[in-house]
């Protein structure tokens, strides 16, 4: 199996879906409500983190 290079973006992406999909079954399930305004703060802080380490990391791809 061909080994891929570590890629942090991928896992903050991953783990930013991840968090949404539990607001959603959080709230699904009856338990609590999460207001948007309240998460929206760390859903663009970690768009624009992926968004650094996409940056970086490509520029590190290009130079080797």
């Amino acid at each position: 199996m061909f080994r891929h290079r570590f890629d942090p973006a991928s896992l903050v992406a991953g783990v930013l879906f991840l968090t949404i999909a539990g607001r959603y079954l959080v709230e699904g399930l009856g338990g609590r409500t999460v207001s948007f305004p309240w998460a929206a703060p760390f859903v663009l802080a970690a768009v624009v983190l992926i968004a650094i380490l996409r940056v970086i990391f490509r520029s590190r791809r290009r130079e080797q």
